[in-house]
């Protein structure tokens, strides 16, 4: 199965649009049906596609899933799992089928994806799945009172169990995830092939008697390391000293609905990560890190230091999907049905163009063949050609069996001067967004003048 496929959907005829509609979506990032499609057939096509009950974002996922487990197979895998939210705030006249957003202001979905990272290097590998929560009742508020399953934070625990499952080939998995998977349930419920790393969000007790933050601040400094931040919000990227503290703990069951089934108490390690002399007027950076990889030695804390990071990358896959290049949320589909499959290709799109800017500067090792299939290497050499300068500066420093190599490519595509020095920045998501545009224009050109078997116009 190719990488222009979806899926089978049992039917010849709804796999060949389906590989038509994703490789359209690849080509020309947008999810508006009349932009994607060549011409009015081509969108009433589209349109009959996304509306057809036996095509299912589940047989998408499962079949962008089999490509990730391949690829995942003998490596460790962080499966970094969170929930972005998709507003329609204008929309309310012309959505059907839509729940609340997470402020009740309009029609909103919660796409809840699983992303698989290559431990070792950062490297996107693909995508895993992805739950989409619809809130057509409202936001329920008695959580406390229902057991983990019939909540919400169900997702959580299906995410470990998908990982686990998607990902059985790899050589080990760590599910990583912010705050809001610090839930009993999944520590005590996980996976025997999973492991977890999570943001604690909650002052547990333990069965010494006191709190997390108690026993934290009651362990002894190990070491000191300075960290890349994310930009968040108006705050920009910057460099943060910060103290780790670590130890095992015994983390005792909650008194509520739905855990008198599970084990009094779990065992597992914390890494306490607090900032040193923070910038004035910034809240200083501090972090409680829940694992349950043993965590005996300084070296192995900053291991999960440096894990648990990687979370920073399913946040840029959800700013690819959003404004800053798909833009998701401005699409005019109206019915929940057909916009759950859309927001489906959308999302493999979003994890290629973060897969590619990952993969810049040649860090993360990858093969080219992460992206690109061998048939079309001879296209690409020739086109990097084109794309390189006289000078050595403007020269693609990567060898062509990396996907650096490539990369590097659809960055000058998408406008990218070709310099690292000083001053100028490198390819971000919306360079490779407008670079992918133009590869894949080129590459199906290229497919055509060939009389290529791999291509053809639907």
């Amino acid at each position: 199965m190719t990488e222009a496929t979806l899926g089978r959907f049992g039917d010849k005829r709804l796999e060949s649009v389906g590989g038509a509609l994703l490789a359209s979506m690849q080509r020309k990032r947008t999810l508006c049906v009349h932009r994607l499609a060549k011409d009015r057939n081509q969108a009433r096509q589209f349109g009959r596609f996304l509306a057809n009950p036996a095509v299912t974002a589940h047989e998408m996922l499962v079949t962008t899933g089999r490509r990730t487990s391949q690829r995942a197979a003998g490596r460790h895998v962080p499966a970094i799992v969170d929930t972005t939210d998709l507003r329609f705030p204008t929309h309310a006249a012309s959505k059907h089928g839509f729940g609340e957003d997470a402020n009740g202001t309009g029609p909103g979905l919660f796409p809840h994806p699983v992303l698989a990272v290559d431990a070792a290097n950062a490297g996107v590998i693909g995508l895993v799945d992805c739950v989409v929560l619809n809130r057509t009742d409202g936001k329920v508020t008695d959580h406390k009172k229902r057991a983990a399953d019939d909540k919400e934070s169900r997702r959580w625990l299906l995410g470990a169990e998908i990982a686990g499952d998607c990902l059985a080939r790899a050589a080990a998995i760590t599910m990583v995830g912010d705050r809001e998977s610090d839930i009993y349930d999944l520590f005590a419920r996980r996976p025997a092939n999973v492991h977890l790393l999570c943001r604690s969000a909650h002052p547990r007790a333990m069965t010494t008697g006191d709190l997390l933050p108690e026993h934290c601040v009651g362990l002894s400094e190990a070491g000191r390391e300075t960290i890349e931040v994310p930009p968040k919000g108006k705050h920009k990227a910057r460099q943060a000293t910060v103290a780790l503290r670590f130890g095992a703990i015994e983390m005792k069951r909650p008194v509520r609905a739905g855990t008198s089934d599970q084990p009094g108490s779990v065992g597992l390690w914390v890494v306490d990560v607090s900032e040193v002399d923070p910038p004035r007027g910034v809240e200083p950076l501090h972090w409680r890190l829940l694992t349950t990889h043993a965590v005996a030695t300084l070296t192995e804390a900053r291991q999960i230091v440096a894990w648990y990071r990687m979370r920073w990358i399913i946040e840029q896959v959800f700013r690819s999907l959003k404004s800053h290049c798909l833009d998701i949320e401005a699409s005019q589909m109206e019915e929940a049905v057909g916009f759950v499959k859309l927001a489906v290709v959308a999302l493999i799109a979003a994890v290629r163009a973060m897969q590619l800017v990952l993969a810049r500067d040649g860090t993360t090792g990858q093969s080219v063949t992460d992206a690109v299939s061998q048939v079309e290497m001879m296209a690409l050499r020739q086109l990097n050609v084109t794309l390189e300068g006289r000078t050595a500066k403007l020269k693609n420093p990567h060898d062509d069996t990396l996907l650096a190599w490539y990369a590097w490519i659809v960055a000058r595509l998408g406008g990218w001067s070709g310099y690292t020095s000083r001053g100028y920045k490198p390819p971000g998501p919306k360079t490779m967004h407008h670079g992918l545009i133009q590869v894949d224009q080129i590459l199906l050109g290229w497919h055509l003048a060939n009389r290529s078997a791999d291509v053809r116009l639907r």
